[in-house]
């Protein structure tokens, strides 16, 4: 089930970091910018979904909690 989660309660510095470290799968290149960002949370693990910044496709990123350690 996904549960929706405010991105923009997150530190101005983490969405900033969260938007920039992309990976476009139509690019096929990383870094260029993630556009409307959208968090949510599904199965215990969370996401953030938007635009890539150059061809406005769809990217989903995993986020990783700080604190969190393999």
């Amino acid at each position: 089930m996904r549960v929706p989660r405010d991105f923009f309660a997150r530190d101005w510095i983490d969405q900033e970091s969260i938007c920039e470290n992309t990976w476009c799968d139509n690019c096929s290149e990383a870094d260029i910018g993630l556009l409307n960002p959208v968090e949510y949370e599904e199965s215990g693990r969370f996401f953030v979904e938007g635009a890539c910044a150059r061809c406005r496709g769809k990217i989903v990123t995993e986020i990783r909690e700080s604190g969190a350690h393999d």
